[in-house]
Order: C-alpha cells, then sequence, then structure tokens
C-alpha cells in the first residue's frame, strides 16, 4: 500500500517541477497544487523539490558539443529577476541554440551572467568552445554592442547577421502608432 502511494507523490513531484521548469513561478505552483489536492505546498517546499532539477540542468548544460557540427547559431539574451544571498537582483540570461547540418535547431546551453556585458558574452562563448561547438558559419544576433564586440573577439571571421526580428522590433520602437498597423505581432 505505501508503495503505491510513493508513485503517487514521486508523479506530484515531477508534476511540480515541470511546471517550474515552463515557467511557473513557485508561489503559483503552491496555489495550484493546494487547490488540486487539498494539501498547502509551500513556495520553499517547491524551490527544494526544484534542486533536484539542477543536477540535471548542469550536466545538460555541460555536455559536449564535439558531436556534431553547427554551421549556424542564433544568440540572445533576457534579463531576469534571481534570487542570489537572500535578495532578487538582474541578471543576464544568455542562450545560444544552432542549427545542425540536417536541418535540426537544438539548444547549445545558457548561461547566467550579471548583464549583457562583452564579459558575460565572452566567458559564454568561451564555454560552448571548450565543449567542442564547431563548424560555425554564421552568427545571429540582435545589435547589443557587448555581443558584437565579443562574437567578433571569438569569432573571427564568421559571418555575423543582425536579428531581422530584433531589427524590426527596434524600428516600430520609434515608429509613431498610427503607423503600425499590421505589425503588432513584432512588438
Amino acid at each position: 500500500m505505501f508503495a503505491r502511494y510513493q508513485r503517487s507523490e514521486q508523479a506530484l513531484v515531477l508534476a511540480l517541477m515541470e511546471m517550474v521548469i515552463n515557467g511557473v513561478s513557485t508561489r503559483k505552483v503552491a496555489q495550484i497544487t493546494e487547490e488540486l489536492c487539498g494539501t498547502e505546498f509551500s513556495k520553499s517546499t517547491v524551490s527544494e523539490l526544484c534542486k533536484k532539477l539542477d543536477p540535471v540542468v548542469t550536466s545538460w548544460n555541460h555536455r559536449p558539443l564535439n558531436e556534431t557540427s553547427y554551421p549556424f547559431v542564433v544568440v540572445d539574451a533576457m534579463v531576469t529577476k534571481v534570487r542570489e544571498d537572500g535578495r532578487v537582483r538582474s541578471r543576464g540570461v544568455l542562450l545560444a541554440f544552432g542549427v545542425n547540418q540536417e536541418g535540426c535547431r537544438e539548444i547549445l546551453g545558457l548561461w547566467v551572467g550579471d548583464s549583457e556585458s562583452e564579459a558575460s558574452w565572452s566567458e559564454f562563448f568561451a564555454d560552448l568552445k571548450l565543449r567542442g561547438l564547431k563548424g560555425v558559419e554564421l552568427i545571429v544576433s540582435d545589435q547589443h554592442t557587448g555581443l558584437v564586440k565579443a562574437i567578433k573577439t571569438h569569432f573571427q571571421g564568421i559571418a555575423w547577421q543582425r536579428c531581422q526580428t530584433h531589427f524590426l522590433r527596434n524600428i516600430l520602437d520609434v515608429t509613431p502608432n498610427s503607423l503600425k498597423k499590421g505589425y503588432q505581432d513584432f512588438s
């Protein structure tokens, strides 16, 4: 009888962890589990459960990349809030995905940096190359100054292209609302 409930509990824990992976906040996960199960899970309990994901994510983020070539690499970042040393701070989450020779996209890695600075991007690119990133022919990114400098430093001689979606968003940011008709999907 106990084993049956342990399997159910394990399924619940996995569901909780999947919610967090998909971007649901720990506070919202706690509310959902209370509604579904009638049992309250504190946000700290959810956070503790999610710590079990750390080794899995770390292992994935350090896997070797030398088994295939990635002719096309797209890099971008987003700024998000993270809790460090009991304080909430803004950090840049740097992301790279590659398109392999078969045309399949694959996330190559992600890196949490202090910001979108040249130093943070340089660390990220050095890590990708150390893990075996090879065969890069074109890198696509926005035109963030630190990012472009890091690309030129770490990928000398490789073609770079400005991301057209970011370019269009930059244009729309300074376009009067009356002229934006039909372009709402990009803003």
